[in-house]
């Protein structure tokens, strides 16, 4: 199969449908041989991220009537040659044989030329629509936003979690450990034997620190509110008893699939409970010492991750996600012990959904403190935002 055809197909249904890059890829890869996937993963990921750049460099050459598809096919070219040297000649060749027959003459003729990188405005340089460059300029100092930006243009790195639970860095081979939980290998482990059996998975380096931030002891009855994929209650089955610990998700089959996770990583007698989070106060007796709130959110710090986020989002959708955070908070808050803690956390840049999320809570609930809050940024991983919320005995 044309690697170059199956990724200018992901690419193509990504933008015009607004298809989600991570399902495509799961899908198309299957037509590849394996030594292609690498290939096509980092061609349709660095294309999407500099895909209004890109179209910048050529789009004084273009007719009105150019098609999606032309467009793409060129950038895909652009970004083979600039970006990853790629013989211009042969690659020139392979794109154009994409386009369809009577465009041939056309794609061809913008490929021949020589291009010298020219700026534009400033989120076109960044492949950003404009309002999300905005929203987040507006929101960070000089110095964090310049880290976003070099945030979003990583490559993204697997990174995987030692199950402590089943095994140690010296079951394992051709492994590089970061620290005493995370490790990452030159290879794909996926498919491995030691993955099959439970003895780590998948989970980004800053996401795995952030559990760390609760005050977790043994004892401690946890409830996970927005549970999937589970990773983060995982960590904290470390410390905490697996039947203390209760695992909530709004949608079934992805709760199936932390309950089979569960099961596989050694984690017996986790209570699986299928509720919209808003309502848990009215449906549970139970109250928890600690309660882990992972909201659903924008997801502006994994931009670096899932480029294809940008065509699904809209200022408006960021408005709806908020009020669905405050009702989270607001019932999740009911089911705190005294003394109990709560960790909020997303996987947003938006000041919105973070710090000024928690303090309209505060500003409500004076028997909560804020115990810590930060916002993680850097170029090792997703970023994220956490606040530590305590109940006081009042």
């Amino acid at each position: 199969m044309n690697q170059r055809k199956v990724a200018f197909e992901i690419i193509y249904k990504t933008i015009s449908d607004k298809a989600y890059t991570n399902l495509l890829m799961r899908e198309k890869l299957k037509e590849l041989e394996p030594i292609q996937r690498p290939f096509v993963t980092n061609l349709v990921n660095g294309v999407l991220k500099e895909y209004d750049y890109l179209v910048y460099q050529f789009v004084e050459h273009l007719k009105n009537s150019t098609s999606l598809r032309n467009k793409i096919i060129i950038a895909m070219a652009l970004y083979e040659r600039y970006y990853l040297s790629s013989d211009a000649y042969y690659v020139n060749n392979e794109y154009v044989e994409l386009a369809n027959k009577h465009d041939k003459p056309f794609v061809n003729a913008i490929l021949r030329k020589e291009y010298e990188f020219k700026k534009g405005p400033e989120h076109i340089n960044e492949s950003l629509p404009e309002w999300i460059y905005k929203l987040l300029k507006s929101q960070y100092d000089e110095e964090s936003f310049t880290r976003i930006l070099k945030n979003y243009k990583r490559i993204p790195t697997v990174y995987y979690r030692l199950n402590h639970n089943k095994c140690k860095y010296t079951d394992l081979k051709d492994i590089n450990i970061i620290n005493e939980d995370i490790f990452t290998s030159n290879k794909s482990l996926v498919n491995s034997e030691e993955f099959k059996k439970g003895y780590f998975y998948i989970e980004d380096i800053n996401s795995s620190s952030l559990t760390k931030h609760l005050d977790l002891k043994e004892d401690d009855v946890l409830l996970d509110v927005c549970c999937a994929p589970g990773s983060k209650l995982f960590n904290c089955l470390d410390i905490v008893k697996p039947n203390n610990a209760y695992s909530n998700e709004l949608h079934e089959h992805r709760l199936e699939l932390i309950r089979e996770r569960a099961k596989l990583l050694g984690f017996d007698g986790v209570h699986y409970l299928n509720y919209d989070g808003r309502i848990l106060s009215d449906v549970l007796d139970e109250k928890f010492d600690k309660i882990l709130l992972d909201v659903p959110c924008s997801g502006l710090g994994t931009l670096g991750r899932k480029p294809d986020l940008k065509y699904h989002l809209s200022p408006s959708s960021l408005d709806e996600l908020q009020v669905i955070q405050n009702g989270l908070l607001n019932n999740t808050s009911k089911l705190l012990k005294t003394n109990g803690e709560i960790l909020y956390s997303t996987c947003t840049l938006n000041k919105k959904e973070n710090g000024k999320q928690v303090l309209a809570f505060l500003k409500e609930h004076d028997e909560f403190s804020l115990k810590e809050e930060d916002t993680i940024i850097n170029d090792l991983g997703d970023c994220f935002y956490y606040a530590v919320l305590k109940k006081e005995d009042k």
